[in-house]
């Protein structure tokens, strides 16, 4: 440690210098660091990124379910003929059958891609993401257990008042 007015070697704990005399100023300890706070830390901002990456992985799983309907349709098809021809009881299941699991592939298939939207509209905080995140959780109510879990969870983070003033704060 130097001296402030003359620039002589002064100890850590002398008070005063021994070359000028005059009073030395102990350097003060440093401040610790502060830790990281985001500049948004509300509910909605907290919570997000996680509704984000929950509306990915329920349309990955839509994504699934409406491939194997649609496989599921096509098979019944080819070798629905075969197995529900011959039935004397006048339902034409090889039919209806396909018709009806393709309807709920390509459902599944429309839900996955509107999930898949809103989850990277909600992970890239885009101003449409949670409006259109709100309808899309009042629909996934209807979705038995996963889809009723997450429009819940959609509608508790999105849905309040103040949520909207949060959210435009961290959209861009």
């Amino acid at each position: 440690m130097f001296c402030n007015h003359c620039g002589g070697e002064v100890q850590p704990n002398q008070r005063f210098c021994s070359s000028c005399g005059k009073a030395t100023v102990a350097p003060s300890p440093p401040a610790p660091p502060r830790p990281y706070v985001s500049s948004a830390s509300g509910r909605v901002a907290r919570h997000v990124k996680m509704l984000a990456v929950f509306w990915i992985a329920l349309s990955a799983l839509n994504l699934l379910k409406a491939g194997g309907r649609l496989v599921g349709a096509r098979v019944i098809g080819l070798w629905g003929h075969g197995w529900f021809d011959d039935a004397g009881w006048g339902f034409p299941a090889g039919e209806i059958l396909p018709a009806v699991l393709s309807t709920m592939g390509m459902l599944s298939l429309v839900l996955a891609g509107i999930g898949f939207v809103v989850g990277f509209g909600l992970m890239e905080r885009r101003p449409w993401a949670r409006t259109m995140a709100i309808v899309v959780g009042i629909i996934a109510l209807l979705n038995p257990i996963l889809g009723t879990v997450l429009g819940i969870y959609t509608l508790w983070v999105l849905l309040p008042a103040d949520a909207e003033a949060e959210y435009g704060k961290i959209s861009h």
